[in-house]
């Protein structure tokens, strides 16, 4: 799932992850997600996997359950039913599919009896595009009489998986006293329960939510890699057969809840088994235990029956569990809970430092405010105000192309159709385009570099076009949105909201990877340029995967560039072909900055370089200069 800012690529099972270590190319709750490019590491899970757990009297005998993708699924205790299937309904196309995607999967709990069928739904509307609702329904399709049923979705929480490993599973537990529930973020690392590790981390002088220069001072990357607030939150829940009962909300150590027991498969890793206990016992037990809150919560305010976190409860497994139900035969329950995640403004996260630092703690009110838009959204039966249609859909999906002169980029897209409806309202309410750019992520942050008002578009050849100046030597991100007019007379699908202000789409059509204006070619290779010289560690350019790019500027069209030693010896040949006047020494796309023929980097020093021209009238004509690389 890809619509929203949270991505999540989901099983059959309802869960996230992968069914052995790593997985590092798997969207696991990814905020924000985005395409992954050569680096699998450079995208920002929440966790390392999801499923589900219950338990149930099935004809009057306690029966646990558990399924986590970090193992294979056992057939002895679950079957699939349904593949899971993505419908894609951007821009609510189809009114009555309810959300812009949709993925369906189903599963049975073979000793139940009992089938699982499950939506995902998600939107790319920005009051929306923070989470994913599930909807879970449990179906009775045997003859069991299954009582007692208790049901909870599990998570195996590591901010940010894998960008920052989830650096050494030191996240911390909140809690919040509106909603009564708990919420997870990075924290400190500490060694014993009291005293915090003292190490040197850059220019934050904190681990708190994993600064990318942690123990690199030099680094010109500050940006904070695990600034994502996350949680779990029950939208609507069927009546128990005990209303007495509360649900329960219970955080165990991940290894220890692996390690100990699961009924998918048993885990040939554990050499250290904790066997002194009952099994079935133990899921029951974990299903009805209620964690205690923390002491205070993230500002300070005291909470009553609250306990100081050990060490132990960093590495956290969340055990959302509700119950008691009755599920009869030919019976149903059906679960709604969202999935949700927010953070601090993007470009303080971009930014780091000690200032920005302070401002982690608002990811907890971005994360509460998306809750509540989930749970108006859901208590709407999912209507909502709608903005107009984006005006492309997916990453890489505008035309961007550098022009040869001027630094010039030219985006393109296709135009808003004069036949647009607004679906609430039956008018077309389109007002206008909004252009963005970026020169650290495809993510953001976000910088609005034109405003184009309906009717003042400049098209050619079909396209809306659009130019930006840049600068040699930088990477762009771009995105386009669209908005309307807003409405000053009610909302017709609920009078009660008097007025709808103008309403811009989601951003949802950025380029993965950067691109760069076109240098002009010259075919006097006396202006033949290397940037940056010297190179000093790093490019100085601040997009992830860019900071080992050198490129030779002012060359001819069409030209071989040869690198060398100063002792002579052959380092990397450069053909360039495509009509500009510059070239990189390798690409991000690729991985390969500054490697040599055999795909290993360069050590530092003193490098000559070779350019030959293949331009006609030019044909044979060369160059050679030298550059110096310092690392």
């Amino acid at each position: 799932m890809t619509r929203s800012k949270l991505w999540a690529r989901i099983w059959n099972t309802s869960g996230i992850g992968q069914p052995t270590l790593g997985g590092q190319d798997y969207y696991k709750f990814d905020y924000p997600g985005k395409v992954l490019g050569t680096d699998l590491s450079d995208h920002y899970g929440m966790c390392e996997w999801s499923g589900y757990m219950a338990w149930a009297d099935v004809n009057g005998v306690g029966t646990p359950f558990r399924v986590c993708m970090a193992y294979d699924p056992n057939p002895m205790y679950i079957a699939p039913i349904e593949d899971t299937k993505l419908i894609t309904n951007y821009n609510m196309e189809d009114p009555s599919l309810f959300a812009e995607e949709i993925l369906t999967g189903a599963n049975k709990i073979v000793e139940y009896g009992v089938e699982m069928h499950f939506r995902a739904l998600a939107w790319s509307y920005p009051k929306y595009d923070d989470f994913i609702i599930y909807e879970y329904v449990f179906k009775n399709t045997g003859s069991h009489q299954v009582t007692n049923f208790r049901f909870a979705p599990t998570a195996e929480i590591g901010i940010a998986i894998p960008i920052s490993g989830g650096w050494r599973d030191d996240d911390d537990y909140e809690w919040d006293i509106e909603h009564q529930a708990f919420y997870f973020h990075d924290g400190r690392y500490w060694d014993t329960d009291d005293v915090p590790v003292v190490e040197q981390y850059g220019l934050t002088q904190s681990d708190l939510g994993d600064p990318a220069d942690i123990g690199a001072p030099a680094s010109i990357n500050h940006e904070f890699q695990s600034p994502q607030y996350f949680t779990y939150y029950w939208l609507d829940k069927p009546e128990k057969s005990d209303p007495t009962e509360s649900d329960h909300m219970n955080i165990v150590d991940k290894g220890n809840l692996n390690q100990q027991w699961n009924r998918v498969q048993d885990d040939p890793m554990n050499d250290n088994p904790e066997v002194d206990f009952d099994q079935d016992s133990y899921i029951l037990a974990s299903l009805k235990y209620d964690q205690a809150p923390p002491l205070t919560t993230e500002d300070g305010t005291a909470i009553p029956g609250g306990r100081k976190p050990h060490k132990f409860e960093r590495q956290h497994d969340y055990i959302y569990a509700t119950g008691p139900y009755d599920l009869p035969p030919g019976g149903e329950l059906k679960f709604v809970m969202v999935v949700a995640c927010g953070m601090m403004d993007y470009s303080r996260v971009a930014a780091g430092g000690l200032e920005n630092e302070a401002h982690l703690s608002d990811g907890a009110d971005s994360l509460w405010k998306n809750i509540d838009a989930a749970a108006e959204l859901y208590g709407r039966d999912y209507e909502c105000p709608d903005p107009p249609p984006t005006p492309t859909n997916g990453m890489n999906s505008l035309t961007i192309t550098p022009l040869s002169e001027d630094e010039m980029m030219k985006i393109q897209w296709p135009p808003i159709s004069d036949s647009y409806l607004d679906p609430d309202y039956n008018v077309n309410d389109f007002a206008g385009y909004r252009v963005y750019r970026s020169t650290f992520r495809n993510v953001g942050p976000w910088t609005l570099v034109a405003d184009i008002p309906k009717g003042q578009e400049t098209i050619e050849n079909g396209m809306v076009t659009y130019e930006n100046q840049g600068a040699l030597g930088v990477g762009y991100y771009y995105g386009v949105t669209s908005y309307d007019t807003g409405h000053n007379d009610p909302w017709p699908s609920d009078p009660t909201v008097t007025n709808v202000p103008s309403l811009e789409s989601g951003l949802v059509n950025a380029n993965s990877e950067p691109v760069y204006p076109m240098a002009g070619t010259s075919d006097n290779l006396d202006d033949v340029r290397v940037y940056p010289n010297p190179f000093r560690q790093d490019s100085q350019l601040r997009g992830v995967g860019e900071e080992y790019r050198l490129e030779f500027v002012n060359i001819p069209g069409k030209c071989t560039i040869r690198i060398y030693t100063l002792a002579g010896e052959l380092v990397q040949t450069i053909e360039h072909d495509d009509g500009s006047g510059d070239v990189s020494w390798g690409s991000k796309t690729m991985g390969d900055y500054q490697v040599n023929k055999f795909l290993q980097y360069v050590a530092p020093g003193t490098y000559l370089f070779h350019v030959e021209s293949h331009v006609a009238g030019h044909d044979g004509e060369s160059k050679i200069g030298k550059f110096v690389i310092i690392k």
